[in-house]
């Protein structure tokens, strides 16, 4: 398998605050909301590092009521059950007359009040982000229809997600359990929230993430599922760029390029594509190259968690290295049932194998089915009690979760599709994460010795 994922540092100067006390002015710095430009009689200024604005250009663009009393200087904000209260110079703020403190007070500057946009944003729903490139700050409030509408009753939910998966994130995890059920399993992700796995029924597999039990992601590779009624499983990788519009070559967190290395590393064709839907999530579609590039799962990530994480990898934990173990084999028995296999049997043996392996090829930095005693998958498999008449290994390191990894070798032209879909009884999963989160896969396949004669293929 190919070795992938590079961070690539890129410079951006900002301004610098000599004194906290000094104010910058900005005619260059934008706002928008909603993709729309907003026009100020007062330009946006930073004061001690945040960005200020006029109170009732910006928030009247929110659907929001601005009144500003005379006598205690004290801005109240109102959209719907929000009340926001700011006082001129004081960094106490109330938000439903719950104290809350600022860095940075509502100020008077040439005779215009104005207040920290990312606060009074975020506090009224709205996701705030600043593109460097641009100088703008961008507030997003395109709503769920669904998820964030309490309104609309669970049972109209429920006749809409399967075709329209996007609107769980975001929802509350009642509707989840109201849809699904308790979860079969819960695994970690890499970025701190919960995986609730269903497997139970293998045809309709589901990871749904939960953070402070709202839903922050999703990943299926079932055919019944879809995204916008129109991408699941089978469709052409086209109509995605339709559908999400252009996809990304990079994450921008802070002033880091997180590349995005989306092409097989062989022929170049394309293993999966990521796109920033309206700041709301990620949408990684993931194609199988052996079937015209067509969508074979998907994943999406909640904008905000995803731009949390520092770095391609989780924290590395034996939670973490567990859940990825599981993960794999629940997904190599996904597609085994697409295709009408069987599923694996799960060998304890066999994962001892493979999680040793895994662990020497990373701690001793090779990346080699026969390991630098000169043990073979067929050496290694004896030695841990294991007696077989045909078997397998698949090896892998650089991938961002066991997601990425069981894509790739699902995609690969070297042979590791083969042993997921070949006729393998047995199946162990090793994961190893080093001290910084890079994560090293092994696959452990085989049939149990009766009378043929030992056979071993395996792939890197």
């Amino acid at each position: 398998m190919k070795r992938f994922v590079f961070v690539v540092a890129i410079i951006v100067v900002f301004f610098s605050i000599f004194n906290i006390f000094e104010v910058y002015g900005n005619e260059d710095i934008k706002v928008s909301v909603n993709d729309t430009l907003i026009t100020f009689d007062v330009n946006p200024v930073i004061i001690n590092g945040r960005t200020m604005v006029a109170v009732r250009s910006i928030f009247e663009n929110l659907d929001a009521q601005v009144k500003w009393f005379e006598e205690t200087k004290t801005v109240l904000i109102l959209k719907e059950d929000v009340r926001i209260y700011l006082i001129i110079d004081s960094k106490n703020a109330y938000v439903n007359e719950k104290l809350v403190k600022l860095d940075v007070p509502a100020a008077i500057v040439n005779g215009r009040t104005l207040v920290p946009i990312r606060f009074i944003s975020e506090t009224l729903g709205g996701k705030v982000s600043w593109d460097p490139g641009s100088r703008t700050v961008e507030i997003n409030t395109f709503d769920y229809p669904y998820a964030y509408n309490e309104d609309i009753s669970i049972e109209s939910l429920s006749e809409k997600y399967k075709d329209n998966m996007e609107l769980l994130i975001g929802a509350p995890l009642d509707y989840i359990v109201f849809l699904f059920g308790m979860p079969n399993r819960v695994d970690l992700s890499k970025y701190g929230f919960e995986w609730y796995i269903y497997n139970s029924d293998l045809e309709k597999y589901l990871m749904v993430g939960i953070k402070n039990k709202v839903v922050v992601g999703l990943y299926s590779n079932s055919k019944h599922y879809k995204l916008k009624e129109s991408i699941g499983f089978n469709t052409p990788k086209e109509k995605t760029s339709e559908i999400f519009g252009t996809p990304l070559d990079f994450i921008l967190k802070g002033n880091t390029r997180y590349m995005l290395n989306t092409k097989d590393s062989s022929d170049k064709k394309t293993e999966y594509q990521m796109y920033n839907v309206k700041n709301r999530y990620y949408a990684t579609i993931f194609y199988d190259i052996h079937n015209e590039e067509k969508v074979t799962s998907f994943m999406l990530i909640d904008y905000e968690t995803e731009n949390s994480l520092k770095g391609y990898y989780g924290k590395p934990s034996k939670e973490l290295r567990e859940s990825y173990e599981r993960q794999l084999f629940d997904l190599a028995n996904t597609v085994r049932k697409r295709y009408n296999k069987p599923s694996f049997n799960f060998d304890e043996k066999a994962a001892a194998v493979a999680r040793e392996h895994s662990m020497d090829m990373s701690t001793k930095d090779y990346f080699d089915h026969i390991n630098l005693k000169g043990q073979s998958p067929f050496d290694r498999l004896k030695n841990g009690g294991i007696s077989y008449s045909y078997a397998g290994e698949n090896i892998a390191t650089g991938q961002m979760c066991a997601v990425f990894a069981h894509e790739a070798w699902m995609n690969s032209t070297q042979g590791h599709r083969e042993n997921i879909l070949g006729d393998f009884t047995h199946l162990g999963v090793g994961v190893y994460l080093d001290s910084k989160g890079n994560t090293t896969y092994t696959q452990n396949f085989y049939t149990p010795l009766k009378s043929k004669r030992p056979f071993f293929r395996f792939y890197h």
